[in-house]
Order: C-alpha cells, then sequence, then structure tokens
C-alpha cells in the first residue's frame, strides 16, 4: 500500500585528506546523493489484507505464547532475553558456544566473541527493562547498550554522515546514505511522535517505527543493536508482550535477504514487506520459544529423576536456577538462596554427583559447574535461527 517514499538530495563531500593518498586525493568525489527521509507521525498507516492477516495471526500466537508457554517455566524471560541478545549479535557476525558466552557472564571478563556477546546480553538487558517507546528513552538505550564498547558517542545523535557499505572513506557509491546529520533530530522527534499512537496494531507499529528508526539511522553506530531493542520496548509498552521476551531478531536472522529487502521496499514506498517479515519473524519466535520451553522442561523432569538428595535439600531449588544460568558457582548459588558457600558448595557437588553438572576451574580463584544438558539446548536453539543469506 501507498507510504510516503524515501527521497534523495546532492549533498557537498568534504574529504578527508589525511586519509588519502595524493592520487586519490585528486580524484575523490565531491558530492553524493543521501536520503531525504519523509515524516511519518500522522501518516495513514494501510495495510494489504494478506498482511492485516498476518499480523491478527501472529498477534494471537504472541499472546497466548506470553500467557501459558512463557510461564511454563519460571523465570524465563531472563533466558529468551538472552537468547534474544545472542541473536541480534548473530547479525553483527558475532558467534560463540553458549558456554562461553555464560562462562564469561560469570567471571566478567573472557575473550574475543563471548566477552562482546556476554556485554551485549547485560546490556540489551538493561535497555529493554528500563527504556521507553519516546525519543529520549530511544536515546536512553543507545547509551546503555553502546557505554563500554563506545562511550563518546553513547547516548548521542550523530552530528556527521554515516553510510552504509561502499567506501570507508566517501559516501559515494554506498549501498545506503541516511539522511544528513542536521535533519536528524527533526526526524527522531517526528518518530518519537508515531511512536505514541494507538491506532495502529502493535506489531504493524513496532515494524514500522523499526524501518523508521533504520532509516533516520540517527546514531554513529550502535544503530542495528539499538533498533532491534526498539522493537521489544514497542511490543512490550503496547501490552502485546508482557511477561517475556519474544526472539524476534532470531527470526529475522532465517531471511536476512527478505529483512533488508523489506527496508528497501519500506523506503519505496511500500510497508507491507517490513510488517509481513516481521509478523513472519514473530511466529518463527514462538516457535522457537515454545520448542525452548519443552525441551527445558523435559530436562528438569529428567532431572527430577535422577537427583537422589532428601525431599528439603538445597540441591532440588538449585535445579531450577539451573534452567535458567546453567554455568554457576558457589557465590552465586550463595547469593540466590541466602545460604553460605560451604552450603551451596554441598548442593553443587551433590548435583555433580548425580550427573546432572559438571564442575572446571574458570580461573586461579572460581570453579564453575556446569549443565551440559541445558547448554546443548541452548547452542541448538542458536542453530534454529541460523544466519541465511
Amino acid at each position: 500500500m501507498t507510504w510516503p517514499k524515501v527521497g534523495v538530495e546532492t549533498l557537498p563531500w568534504s574529504p578527508a585528506y589525511e586519509m588519502y593518498s595524493r592520487r586519490a586525493a585528486r580524484t575523490a568525489p565531491r558530492e553524493y546523493q543521501a536520503s531525504v527521509a519523509p515524516f511519518i507521525a500522522d501518516e495513514s498507516l494501510e495495510l494489504a489484507d494478506e498482511t492485516r492477516a498476518l499480523v491478527e495471526q501472529a498477534t494471537v500466537e504472541i499472546v497466548r505464547f506470553d500467557a501459558t508457554d512463557a510461564h511454563r517455566l519460571i523465570p524465563f524471560t531472563p533466558l529468551l532475553l538472552r537468547s534474544e541478545s545472542a541473536a541480534s549479535s548473530r547479525i553483527e557476525q558475532l558467534t560463540s558456544s553458549a558456554r562461553k558466552v555464560l562462562e564469561a557472564e560469570v567471571t566478567g571478563r573472557g575473550k574475543g566473541n563471548a566477552a562482546l556477546i556476554a556485554a551485549n546480553t547485560r546490556q540489551m538487558e538493561q535497555a529493554v527493562e528500563r527504556a521507553r517507546a519516546s525519543v529520549d528513552g530511544i536515546v536512553d538505550m543507545h547509551r546503555i547498550l553502546l557505554a563500554e564498547s563506545a562511550p563518546d558517542i553513547a547516548g548521542k545523535l550523530r552530528e556527521q554522515q554515516v553510510w552504509i557499505g561502499g567506501s570507508d572513506f566517501s559516501p559515494s557509491g554506498a549501498v545506503f546514505v541516511p539522511p544528513g546529520a542536521e535533519s536528524v533530530e527533526k526526524l527522531m522527534a517526528d518518530l518519537g511522535r508515531f511512536m505514541q499512537r494507538t491506532d495502529i496494531p502493535a506489531l504493524a507499529h513496532a515494524a514500522v517505527a523499526h524501518a523508521q528508526f533504520e532509516t533516520i539511522h540517527p546514531f554513529a553506530d550502535g544503530n542495528g543493536r539499538t533498533g532491534r531493542a526498539l522493537v521489544h520496548v514497542m511490543l512490550k509498552e503496547r501490552c502485546l508482550t508482557t511477561s517475556s521476551a519474544l526472539p524476534i531478531s532470531a527470526g529475522l536472522l532465517t531471511d536476512s535477504a527478505g529483512y533488508f529487502a523489506a527496508l528497501n521496499a519500506y523506503r519505496d514506498g511500500d510497508v507491507d514487506p517490513i510488517v509481513q517479515r516481521f509478523a513472519r519473524a514473530a511466529v518463527e519466535a514462538i516457535e522457537r520459544g515454545s520448542w525452548l520451553a519443552e525441551e527445558l522442561e523435559a530436562l528438569r523432569d529428567e532431572w527430577e529423576e535422577t537427583l537422589s538428595a532428601r525431599a528439603d535439600a538445597l540441591a532440588w531449588r538449585v535445579l531450577e536456577v539451573l534452567l535458567q544460568r546453567p554455568v554457576l558457582t558457589t557465590r552465586a548459588v550463595s547469593a540466590e538462596f541466602g545460604v553460605s558457600v560451604e552450603t551451596a558448595r554441598n548442593a553443587l557437588e551433590r548435583l555433580e554427583q548425580d550427573g546432572i553438572v559438571v564442575s572446571a576451574q574458570l580461573d586461579k580463584r572460581q570453579r564453575a559447574w556446569r549443565s551440559p544438558d541445558v547448554l546443548a539446548v541452548l547452542d541448538e536453539f542458536a542453530e534454529m535461527g541460523g544466519l541465511r543469506a
């Protein structure tokens, strides 16, 4: 259906000569084409019949999942948020095993991708929990998400041109060039007004807000992570999700080419593809989330048959924590249940004797007990949403 198109304008380009050779500087382009994003706060959103049907189906499934499968395991929300953050990281080509990521979470250190994903997870949880669907909320999300990796630009709207693809030296020939920095503040204010509307189905509302955000590209970096976190905040604020976080990024991963094509269609004035892509991603996310709940519930049943501790032993209570945090230390168990470190160690050793966990030294000072079963399920869950170009 008709939606305002993104236009283009020709702007002057002043190359940073220190980045060029003399020859390259002489031939460097002196102008480029930037996008001119439309204001959408008051636009009428008319969806095709097929799109409306998909949105309605996805909405029913989200509400059902939020009320049923999301409560089969308590607490399930942190686990889904961790899975969503891991999937979001995969979009940025960051992958690692569940074991390495969770060990990085426990130690607060780690190396390479595992440490980056652990940081992304922590930041995603904080951002989704604290932020609101507003311009200030988006800025706060960005500040949280980039506070560690890029503190100089965290929580600041960009003041320079950015672009996607092409050369590192010039936006000329880039895959996509967002609007000039001078229009970012007004476009974000307009997006803020659009996000306050209540006359649009919640899932379609989140999809369009996400597409407009990615078109504006308001930050110098971190727009992808912030735009994906924004979807969760909007679904939560519109009360479509209340107790869980759908791993929608994993759904987008299954057809990355389709997602980028839908963004391009949005910019060409066709809003249906991006809304359809999000509706399908939501349904796929629900299927994966339900599968995860079923697998973990089956594991818990197996453990209950295996554990030989007496009925009132702490080890039984630790089983529930293992489903959410399959890498535990004595300190973590001690803090969770308000018991001594010695009591926590006895519980973990009981679980190890019954074959439910295995232990290993994380560093010179810390020993951890991990559940290979849960870690295997989480790795399989990640592979279900594997990146396909």
